[in-house]
């Protein structure tokens, strides 16, 4: 970052610890073009002036974005860089999201306001999409009054028809379903306090007011689905970057992966979800006409 702070060490300092304004901001991440352009996938390596003007935009327009460390906002715009997922909060792919994160200093505990990365549920789709073994990937949710059927073993199958009542009821579940370029296809189920649990032991914002899940809980139930059904898939390293990074705070801007890879995830179970196992047609298998999700088998 020397070509934005040059020998201007207080402005170093304040990237790391302190706040900057708007003009200040416009000076770092303008000189920060050439690592967002280097970040990038290859096919958006023009974009780089795109990415920083996204940044710009979000800053002077979240007051709240102003008063986290620089450093986390430019670490969080990296990783969306690196992922070449879009930064414009309507379209769901990616946010930039602040908080308050208490940390122990001096021997007393003070608050500190940091940027997160934080994967949309469009950005999970969209990740897993490159991938030209995944012919299609969605989710949904389950509400009280849909007719809901699903089972696992040996005959996998998955029904869900949603009522026509303009007031379905509350979400009672939340599923995943891929389907593979040669004929097979996974699924994965979970019930709504398992979504709920998951968010609250994962999600530093998840109890902010302002939190999207608190503002737009299905998308965000539906991304946490997305993402339990990719070890299940062949990915690349594009998706395990965003596992890794979603819904963290970095303090430095190094160590973004810039691969694109495939790698092929066995269906395995972790230790933390054994209560249930995945969906899964393997290749050669034939599908009984009842286990498609609304048509998609």
């Amino acid at each position: 970052m020397a070509s934005a702070t040059g020998n201007n060490k207080a402005l170093a300092t304040r990237i790391q610890s302190g706040t900057l304004n708007k003009a200040e901001f416009k000076q770092v991440v303008d000189g920060f073009k050439a690592e967002i352009a280097a970040a990038l996938p290859v096919h958006l390596k023009g974009n780089a002036e795109k990415y920083a003007r996204q940044a710009l935009t979000l800053f002077s327009q979240n007051p709240r974005l102003q008063q986290c460390r620089p450093v986390t906002i430019l670490s969080a715009l990296m990783t969306a860089s690196a992922l070449g997922l879009d930064l414009t909060p309507s379209l769901g792919q990616c946010y930039i999201i602040p908080y308050d994160n208490k940390k122990r200093e001096g021997g007393s505990w003070i608050t500190v306001s940091e940027a997160q990365f934080q994967l949309g549920y469009r950005g999970a789709i969209a990740l897993a999409q490159r991938s030209d073994r995944i012919a299609r990937i969605a989710a949904d949710v389950v509400c009280e009054k849909d007719y809901f059927e699903y089972s696992k073993g040996l005959n996998p199958k998955l029904e869900h028809i949603e009522s026509e009542d303009e007031d379905r009821g509350p979400v009672t579940h939340v599923y995943a379903v891929a389907n593979f370029t040669n004929g097979g296809y996974a699924f994965e189920v979970w019930p709504v306090n398992k979504v709920v649990s998951h968010a609250k032991k994962f999600s530093k914002s998840y109890d902010s007011a302002k939190s999207p899940w608190k503002t737009d809980f299905e998308s965000m139930a539906k991304k946490t689905l997305i993402m339990a059904i990719w070890k299940y898939l062949p990915v690349s390293t594009e998706i395990m970057t965003a596992a890794a990074q979603d819904e963290t705070t970095k303090d430095d801007v190094s160590g973004i992966s810039k691969e694109n890879d495939v790698i092929d995830i066995m269906p395995v179970q972790s230790e933390e979800e054994t209560e249930e196992e995945p969906g899964i047609l393997l290749p050669g298998e034939k599908a009984k006409p009842d286990s498609d999700v609304n048509g998609a088998a």
